[in-house]
């Protein structure tokens, strides 16, 4: 057992998360567990110095001098789990490789359990948090070769083939009784240079390098030494690999390490080869098991290897607490895991199903893991954190559900080894299938925490449940007008009352309307919709608000939202004399734009607007403006919220003006503003309905769309006598199939803003 377990993570609040998290026992044992953040470095730090920077950030947070710790014998752990985690998709539904599951607990877990029994006193151990390692070799063997040397690299024998030089780096050893001399090692990925020293080495064994090594506590005093200045500055960028092959073979890594690194490596070569042996291998038995989950590919692979028959099957089977099943009960289950799951009807076949319910499946060396499913057919396939209630068929896929908290349910499929393919042709390609590309997919996500997706997941199994036990109740909902629970957000200028947007909830509910819009998009609107399409606000501006502009479609994608934003204003009430400023009154320069917004002087280019209630006001995407002190606002906009900020008045917020220069429109643009109480814009429909005497003579609301009552109080009342009453900034959202059947009654001026689809 370790002392001390360090988890390195990218973000801060994945290492609190990580504070809270519900250990197993089994796990965990006695060990002290140490979340560390990466993000306070500038830029990716490699394992190299990642390592030194996460013992600094431990040693902070325990308290505890661990360098100091392991010079009196305790030892220490680091897992490394930060990264983008591109090649398994995964990934994306808990924002971190580690915390992927697979049966019983989670790869992070795993990693810690495998590893407790080879705790090494005096020693500190690293590896990476995507891969098991079960070996077979005794504690003692391995506690012996490492306190042989300041540096002890765990390697796999292996034939050297192309593959595995492109894959890995390569340790060239010479074993003997007394264990295993690193003689020479590489890490450039090119066969033909490996091979080239293998020559030289005629007679020596190949290690698959794992990633996995322990450092003295002396060494890693003077590394921490010898890198202080790049720890201060919190800069640069070296993999451990890099170190080992400047020690081990300097000629062929000189070409490739940076000066200051070949200094360091050179220096504390010298300073340390005097009493131990500076860095040598321990190659692990070959009846060890190593299972990599870092692609979909070895996903998939390393999960097969759960359901054979033979000894490792078994082997890794107990370690996860976990049998191999054939029976029957509901549906017919052979040579499979079938855990804490659920399925009603159907056949199992060589498959791994945990923490999964369905009506009906039928599958084939498949595993369907976290999901809740209808009816599923799926042979060869990773099925990963779904909820659906139509069918699925799927072959020789991935096939995972991320949920977003304003977005949705996001689903992405994604062929097995396809990541290996050149990363253009996959990370920033959308697939077929795929609404987001995934680098996509990881930029919208960027700054939701896990909590809120899975929020947002339980929110859509509520309403999956709803739709699958309660239809009558469900198509009660969808058919008729809905009403929407209002969102207020006070801010230091005035506030913004929300009526609608994906993140309001139903009146009386407890989904959002992007819940709703994932599984009723077409019976809303007519159409399927990626995302609810539209934000409503009330905006209260009691002081001068910052000066704006808002993305195209196209830029919009490029930045992992859903669409650009197009917007409009209806002004509801004006002090006297209160201005509104859209759009630019003569052309200027793209290159004149920054000296302008530095000297104050951006206002008095663009045009100026005295408000007055009932004037409407067009803000295609692309079009400078602002809103000033004074004035209350209808705004309506496509639903996305990415606002680049152009001038803030000398407040002191941030300001976007590298994205605003790549969106602005600079032209001089007409037909801004609007009167006659109607304005068709490229995405916005927008209309003023008045009721007066009690009635309203015709809605003209011909599709779907937003009904917001900006004065007075006014009843919708459909053809069944159903009747929703609005009052002053209420809002409703009238499904296409009843749009045109309501009657309005009542005393009051409404908008009804719809969308258009492109």
């Amino acid at each position: 057992m370790f002392d001390y377990i360090v988890v390195v993570v990218s973000e801060e609040r994945e290492a609190k998360r990580l504070g809270h998290f519900p250990w197993r026992e089994d796990v965990l044992q006695n060990s002290v567990i140490i979340p560390v953040s990466e993000s306070g470095w500038n830029g990716p730090a490699g394992n190299g110095l990642g390592t030194l920077f996460a013992i600094k950030n431990a040693s902070n947070a325990a308290g505890k001098e661990l360098v100091e710790e392991v010079k009196r014998g305790k030892s220490v752990l680091i897992v490394h789990t930060a990264g983008e985690g591109t090649r398994n998709v995964l990934a994306r539904t808990c924002k971190g490789k580690a915390l992927i599951y697979v049966p019983g607990l989670t790869i992070l877990e795993g990693v810690i359990k495998q590893f407790q029994r080879f705790s090494i006193p005096h020693r500190i151990m690293v590896t990476w948090g995507d891969q098991f390692l079960f070996i077979a070799d005794s504690p003692e063997s391995i506690i012996e070769s490492a306190h042989s040397a300041h540096v002890m690299l765990f390697g796999l024998k292996a034939e050297l083939t192309e593959e595995i030089a492109s894959k890995y780096g390569i340790q060239i050893v010479r074993c003997g009784d007394k264990g295993c001399e690193l003689l020479d090692f590489d890490d450039t990925r090119n066969y033909e240079v490996v091979k080239s020293k293998m020559e030289r080495h005629r007679g020596c064994d190949v290690l698959v390098n794992l990633g996995i090594f322990t450092l003295s506590g002396a060494l890693t005093e003077r590394l921490l030494d010898a890198f202080s200045d790049r720890l201060e500055e919190r800069a640069g960028k070296f993999n451990s690999d890099q170190l080992w092959q400047l020690w081990c073979s300097p000629d062929s890594a000189t070409a490739t390490a940076d000066k200051w690194l070949r200094e360091r490596a050179e220096r504390l070569k010298r300073e340390m080869a005097h009493d131990l042996n500076l860095i040598r291998s321990f190659a692990i038995s070959e009846r060890s098991i190593w299972l990599d989950f870092g692609t979909n590919k070895s996903y998939y692979s390393s999960m097969m290897r759960l359901l054979t028959k033979e000894a490792e099957g078994a082997q890794l089977r107990k370690f996860l607490n976990v049998e191999l099943l054939s029976a029957t009960d509901g549906c017919e289950i052979q040579d499979s895991i079938y855990v804490n799951s659920g399925i009603e009807r159907g056949r199992i076949r060589r498959s791994v199903v945990s923490n999964a319910t369905a009506k009906t499946a039928l599958l084939e060396d498949a595993c369907v893991l976290n999901s809740r499913l209808n009816r599923i057919s799926g042979k060869n396939c990773i099925v990963y954190n779904l909820v659906d209630s139509d069918s699925l068929a799927l072959t020789d896929c991935v096939l995972v559900d991320v949920f977003h908290p304003a977005r949705g349910r996001i689903r992405l499929r994604f062929p097995i080894g396809k990541e290996s393919s050149p990363k253009e042709e996959w990370w920033s390609s959308r697939l077929p299938g795929n609404e987001y590309t995934l680098s996509e997919v990881a930029a919208m996500t960027g700054d939701i925490t896990d909590d809120e997706m899975q929020s947002a997941r339980m929110r859509h199994e509520r309403l999956a449940q709803l739709a699958d036990a309660e239809p009558v109740r469900v198509r009660d909902i969808i058919e008729h007008p809905i009403k929407v629970k209002p969102l207020i957000i006070n801010k230091p200028w005035g506030y913004e009352l929300w009526c609608a947007s994906p993140r309001n909830y139903i009146e009386g509910e407890e989904f959002t309307l992007c819940e709703l819009n994932s599984f009723f998009s077409e019976q809303i609107f007519g159409m399927k919709m990626e995302q609810f399409p539209l934000i409503v606000k009330i905006i209260k501006a009691d002081e001068n608000l910052s000066v704006q502009v808002h993305p195209d479609d196209r830029y919009a994608r490029k930045m992992g939202d859903v669409m650009g934003k197009e917007e409009a204003w209806y002004v509801l009430e004006a002090r006297e004399r209160a201005r509104i400023y859209l759009g630019f009154r003569d052309s200027i320069r793209s290159d004149e734009f920054p000296e302008l917004v530095k000297r104050g002087e951006i206002l008095s280019y663009m045009n100026s607007f005295y408000a007055q209630p009932g004037d409407i006001y067009h803000i295609p995407a692309g079009v400078i403006h602002a809103l000033g002190a004074g004035i209350k606002v209808y705004e309506v906009s496509t639903a996305s919220e990415r606002t680049f900020r152009i001038y803030d008045y000398g407040r002191g917020r941030e300001l976007h003006l590298d994205d605003a220069t790549n969106v602005l429109r600079f032209e001089v643009l007409r037909g801004l503003k609007h009167g006659g109480g109607h304005l068709r814009g490229r995405h916005l429909d927008l209309k003023l309905i008045s009721v007066h005497n009690g009635m309203n003579p015709g809605t003209n609301m011909r599709n779907a769309g937003v009904l917001t009552c900006v004065r007075g109080h006014v009843t919708l009342v459909g053809d069944a006598k159903a009747e929703l009453p609005l009052n002053t900034f209420e809002t409703a959202l009238v499904p296409a199939t009843v749009s045109g059947g309501i009657r309005l009654e009542g005393e009051g001026d409404l908008i009804y803003a719809s969308f258009i689809s492109s």
